[in-house]
């Protein structure tokens, strides 16, 4: 009997029964008119499968970009989960951005929780942080004062300990910064944090 297959973890395969070799095991997807034609990756064996696809949910997203958020909406796989960390391209109106989730809310009696991980099925919101471009707030020490500034840079731009930066064309070089991922605050020479993970960079002007 011809079984349902399921989606495979490789985009183009899935795993179905083979007639041939009696093994369920992941297959070629190599036409999709009407029942799919697929090839067993493990004897070669061309058959007709019908394939079960996945349903989809549509999901609020909540995208938080320095001082301002918008909320917006995407549609993934109802099975799909979803993880604080997991980090995204976002396509809405307002343009195409790489975003971090940073939290999840998902219903409970007339109520939302926040949880750390869930099924898109089971997912209210989800709040983003856009990190492919990030402004990150910079304390500058002078000799007369201290001064706050913020810096644009690309997401995975670092920065290091002890070595020179430049922002509105004030040149400093950094003494410490704090990873928001830990809140810890890092200070020894040669210690590096991407600039989306920076909850603040420390200077000294130069």
């Amino acid at each position: 009997m011809n079984a349902q297959s399921d989606a495979g973890d490789e985009e183009g395969d899935v795993v179905a029964d083979c007639p041939a070799c009696s093994s369920r095991v992941p297959h070629e997807v190599l036409k999709t008119n009407g029942n799919a034609t697929v090839r067993c990756l493990a004897c070669d064996h061309v058959h007709k499968e019908h394939i079960h696809e996945p349903s989809t949910v549509e999901l609020r997203v909540v995208v938080s970009q320095g001082d301002e958020s918008f909320s917006t909406h995407t549609t993934i796989r109802g099975d799909e989960t979803v993880r604080v960390g997991d980090e995204f391209v976002l396509e809405a109106d307002e343009g195409a951005f790489g975003v971090e989730v940073t939290s999840i809310e998902v219903p409970e009696d007339g109520d939302n929780r926040r949880v750390d991980e869930a099924t898109a099925d089971d997912t209210a919101t989800v709040w983003t942080r856009v990190v492919d471009n990030v402004s990150v707030p910079v304390t500058l020490h002078t000799d007369d004062e201290t001064v706050s500034r913020r810096i644009d840079v690309p997401g995975d731009y670092s920065f290091v300990v002890g070595e020179r930066e430049e922002v509105d064309g004030d040149a400093f070089v950094v003494t410490a910064f704090v990873d928001r991922r830990t809140d810890d605050s890092l200070s020894v020479e040669g210690d590096d944090v991407d600039a989306k993970n920076a909850k603040r960079v420390y200077g000294e002007a130069v």
